[in-house]
């Protein structure tokens, strides 16, 4: 690239910056003189543009002054402001050259990028620090990066995060009013309508309301949030605004009622990992819901008396039709067509005694 060139475009769009102009007729005139004067023109427009992109950035605001301080009021023509202005040329040339190295920094430290996946989808996910991400079918996931922090946000669905560890950027990931904050562990966060469940795998994590500030990270066991039996005479949780949970552990938050702590099988809430659906006594609603993410048909509870019933079980994730025949043989329930294809269980009447 022509150096002298790219000066002259510099000087141009110092010129038609401070003029307000888009266009003059001698901009015209020089542009047109030789295809290399458009050529230095993009080179001086690109990062330019991208600087416009990001300009309300507090980091660009600071280059952009370091790089125009002290710069004189603008002359009349190109030629004029080619001679006799050199401090602007230059710093419009050391402001392009920052604003570029700028934007990609500020672009590579600022991702925001969502993932998900579809009916019959699942997806790992390797992010930039080597940390993983698992999600299940129908999963979505926002993610964002910083300079010093990774914050993450599970919009639906089920995901595991196998965490990179940096105790300098905790890792945080946001569901349904809570975020669970780690350095280098591994979690499962699992989104079954408004009812949020975090278990641990290993490590340590802490979940925190959503609006609590993430630092001071102290992750430590012991806190006095324990597990049902799993140690006798525990205390009950007296404070739910910071919650340390060790392997095994998974908080139900609940989005009626009170939120608890079980020791449960790791390998039974992972099962989905490996295509498969696992319940231990847990309620027809919430399998259901479960359920609905491997559906091409989806499931409908049909009454209250019929969601509260409890079920126990391994099912394939794509076996609906062996679920609902099940459901129907063991409990108290009819199945039968709904409205746009769906299958509804409903309370199954009492036979009649003749």
């Amino acid at each position: 690239m022509d150096h002298e060139r790219v000066e002259q475009a510099a000087a141009w769009r110092v010129r038609l910056t401070e003029s307000g102009a888009a266009r003059v007729p001698e901009f015209e005139l020089w542009l047109a003189e030789d295809p290399r004067n458009e050529t230095a023109w993009r080179v001086v427009q690109g990062p330019w543009r991208m600087l416009g992109e990001y300009a309300a950035s507090s980091e660009l605001i600071v280059q952009r002054r370091a790089a125009l301080a002290g710069r004189p009021r603008a002359a009349r023509g190109v030629a004029a402001a080619w001679r006799r202005r050199p401090v602007a040329v230059a710093a419009a040339l050391a402001f392009i050259a920052v604003a570029a190295g700028a934007v990609l920094l500020f672009r590579q430290t600022h991702q925001y990028v969502v993932y998900r996946t579809g009916a019959g989808e699942r997806r790992v996910v390797t992010l930039a620090d080597g940390s993983q991400i698992t999600l299940d079918m129908k999963s979505e996931v926002a993610v964002r990066y910083t300079v010093h922090f990774r914050e993450l946000e599970l919009e639906q669905g089920q995901a595991r995060f196998d965490v990179a560890h940096d105790a300098e950027r905790p890792f945080t990931v946001a569901a349904e009013g809570h975020k669970v904050v780690a350095t280098g562990t591994a979690f499962d966060v699992d989104l079954l309508g408004r009812d949020l469940r975090v278990t641990l795998i290993e490590g340590h994590v802490v979940v925190l309301p959503a609006s609590a500030p993430t630092r001071p990270y102290e992750p430590q066991s012991g806190n006095g949030v324990a597990a049902p039996g799993a140690t006798a005479g525990a205390p009950e949780p007296t404070d739910w605004s910071r919650i340390v949970l060790d392997p095994g552990q998974q908080l139900l938050m609940p989005a009626a009622g009170a939120p608890r702590i079980d020791r449960v099988d790791v390998d039974r809430v992972t099962a989905w990992e490996r295509g498969q659906v696992a319940f231990k006594n847990d309620p027809l609603s919430a399998v259901v819901a479960r359920m609905n993410r491997y559906a091409s048909r989806p499931i409908v509870i049909g009454d209250a008396r019929t969601g509260d019933l409890r079920i126990s079980g391994v099912f394939h994730e794509g076996d609906v039709d062996g679920f609902v025949n099940t459901l129907a043989s063991y409990l108290p329930i009819s199945a039968h067509s709904g409205p746009n294809g769906s299958i509804v269980l409903a309370d199954a009447p009492a036979p009649t005694r003749r």
